[in-house]
């Protein structure tokens, strides 16, 4: 309890402070898509260091010398997190199984002809083949959308939306960059900042991420993604405060 009244004091905190000045907002905005898109590519074993990723980012295009398919995850992220800003500031519009089809579409576009497409075969993160049977896929998305439908925009809605989708893998790729849109869509719209896998608990976040699926013990991935969002949380209100930091250091979500 003593994090969720943190978070709470925190998110008043944030609240009192808004609206933020526009220049504070866009560095705000600029820091996030960094941490986000790095954490993306590295969640989807896409070979860039963070370095690169901004190199992509400030650039706005295809570098040569690289790999092309790798760059284009990083600009499609780029629209993922765009398409996430635009819904995030329309409340009334309903999240469903079209929104999550969306987001795959966008981070895979010019990528892969499976870009928002459901899998018809095992997922390509799940070599032992655990995940639901393809077949069970539409009805699986169709109760997770109708869910969605129905539950408020909270962090517990955000971690149990992750959760689901990650249960359900419908993707051969992008599972874990898909949830995390998702996830960070709700927690948006509920007010809250996206929360960011730090590159030191990637390893853990991805076990326990299959812990809550494999054996139904939810509780040690909600704890930590509340720490994620407690951090994301800091952040933004150390940027509000006008608080210094190096221009390329990285801040505890990165």
């Amino acid at each position: 309890m003593a994090l969720l009244d943190d978070i709470a004091e925190k998110k008043r905190a944030l609240d009192a402070a808004r609206p933020l000045p526009q220049e504070v907002v866009h560095g705000i905005a600029d820091r996030l898509e960094l941490d986000l898109t790095a954490a993306a590519a590295a969640l989807e074993e896409v070979p860039l260091k963070r370095a690169d990723v901004k190199a992509i980012l400030e650039r706005g295009g295809i570098l040569r010398h690289r790999a092309v398919e790798e760059q284009r995850f990083v600009l499609n992220h780029r629209a993922a997190l765009e398409l996430m800003a635009r819904l995030s500031f329309d409340p009334a519009g309903a999240v469903t199984e079209r929104t999550v089809a969306a987001f795959h579409g966008l981070l895979y576009r010019g990528i892969g002809d499976e870009a928002g497409k459901y899998r018809d075969g095992p997922p390509k993160d799940d070599p032992a083949e655990t995940a639901p049977d393809p077949a069970k896929l539409r009805v699986s998305m169709s109760a997770l959308s109708t869910w969605m439908r129905k539950s408020d925009a909270t962090p517990d809605t955000a971690f149990e939306a992750h959760h689901r989708l990650s249960a359900i893998r419908p993707f051969h790729t992008g599972n874990r960059a898909t949830a995390l849109l998702l996830c960070n869509l709700i927690l948006n719209r509920a007010g809250y900042p996206p929360v960011v896998i730090p590159a030191d608990d990637r390893g853990l976040y991805l076990d326990l991420v299959e812990r809550a699926w494999a054996v139904g013990d939810k509780t040690p991935f909600r704890d930590l993604m509340l720490r994620f969002l407690s951090q994301s949380l800091d952040f933004c209100l150390e940027a509000a405060g006008g608080a210094p930091e190096a221009p390329d250091a990285e801040h505890p979500l990165g």
